[in-house]
């Protein structure tokens, strides 16, 4: 039996936020943009039409966008529950490691494959980090390039990339 999903959208200082989630957690974060609305998105990402399980639950979500928005004009960890139920191996094994990212601090995506134990495929977790189902909730903001470039980021660009590391007040040279 699938897990009962529900959603909510949420406007935030860095655009309007949709946030899925199971009884373990937020499932799924995205930036909607101006072209596509909630339910097209939800159509696409969880089939189309989205299920009657797929409905919106306001109550499970004040916290996150509490938090959210606390983490995004003041700083400080974020902190919220998440739900992996996606993903390949190596993508959940980057998307933990990632999590452990201390809060200000960054690491390179050299690192990172080192950490999980794939030296050589610094691309495949790259694009894991792309793949990372929850941005925020498990910062992968925090991974830079090996030369402390921003690299890439798959939630609103490298803009919203150099934001959060503003944020968070760390904007630096990752250490190789």
């Amino acid at each position: 039996m699938a897990d009962t999903l529900y959603y909510t959208t949420h406007d935030s200082a860095i655009g309007q936020l949709l946030l899925v989630a199971s009884h373990r957690g937020l499932r799924h974060l995205t930036l909607l943009n101006l072209m596509e609305d909630a339910n097209t998105h939800l159509s696409k990402k969880f089939g189309t039409p989205p299920t009657p399980a797929l409905m919106e639950l306001d109550g499970f979500f004040a916290t996150a966008t509490a938090a959210i928005d606390r983490y995004l004009s003041q700083g400080g960890p974020l902190g919220l529950p998440f739900d992996l139920a996606e993903g390949t191996a190596l993508q959940r094994a980057v998307w933990l490691e990632i999590a452990r990212i201390p809060y200000g601090e960054t690491i390179s995506y050299t690192t990172l494959a080192e950490r999980v134990g794939f030296p050589r495929a610094v691309r495949a977790v790259a694009s894991a980090c792309g793949a990372n189902p929850v941005p925020l909730v498990i910062p992968c903001h925090r991974v830079l390039a090996k030369d402390g470039s921003l690299g890439g980021f798959s939630l609103g660009g490298l803009g919203t990339k150099e934001f959060l590391l503003r944020v968070e007040s760390r904007l630096q040279q990752v250490a190789a």
